[in-house]
């Protein structure tokens, strides 16, 4: 008897319990934006730059969010191809940008969700004083943990301003389930 037993106990399947179970349907989200744009290219200037943003995440349909992720980002150049006497502290920037972006999720598996995102990205960069206008699309995975969420990510962007600029963007995002609620508890 005491055989069978553990041999019944043992067949038991193990099934992790969900984190923030209900958090998607929440109308809204807020968290933070940390990024690296390891390589950007500014016309003929390769540049690297490291992000913060804060993010606004509205539920429009069951598995889709519009957001907002105000934010600024401090860029440094690497390489200039044309001129070797520049100094690079001379040329360190930033900018603030305005992403506006669609987030369509996937179906959940667990405590991981992926997921794609793209949208319009309005920055203003300060070294010349110009708005400058990008298409941004990417994709991610969301990881569902006790009381927030985090998202690792990876975006790419495409000015349509006119001049040759693009760049790879590599963030990770912490939201909260229902504002900040959560943390005055």
């Amino acid at each position: 008897m005491l055989f069978c037993s553990l041999s019944i106990q043992a067949q038991k399947k193990f099934r992790p319990s969900l984190n923030l179970t209900g958090s998607d349907e929440e109308l809204w989200n807020f968290g933070v934006l940390f990024g690296y744009d390891p390589l950007s290219s500014h016309a003929h200037i390769w540049i690297e730059g490291f992000n913060a943003r804060l993010l606004v995440e509205r539920n429009l349909l069951e598995r889709l969010d519009v957001r907002i992720e105000p934010g600024i980002i401090f860029e440094k150049p690497l390489l200039d191809t044309t001129d070797t006497t520049s100094s690079p502290e001379k040329q360190s920037s930033s900018e603030v940008q305005i992403p506006l972006l669609l987030k369509y999720r996937s179906n959940r598996a667990g405590n991981v969700n992926p997921f794609i995102v793209g949208g319009y990205q309005p920055s203003y960069r300060f070294e010349n004083q110009k708005l400058i206008h990008y298409v941004e699309v990417g994709f991610g995975f969301d990881f569902y943990l006790r009381k927030s969420k985090a998202a690792l990510h990876m975006r790419l962007n495409k000015n349509i301003s006119g001049a040759a600029t693009s760049g790879i963007f590599i963030g990770l995002s912490v939201e909260t389930r229902d504002g900040w609620k959560l943390y005055k508890q």
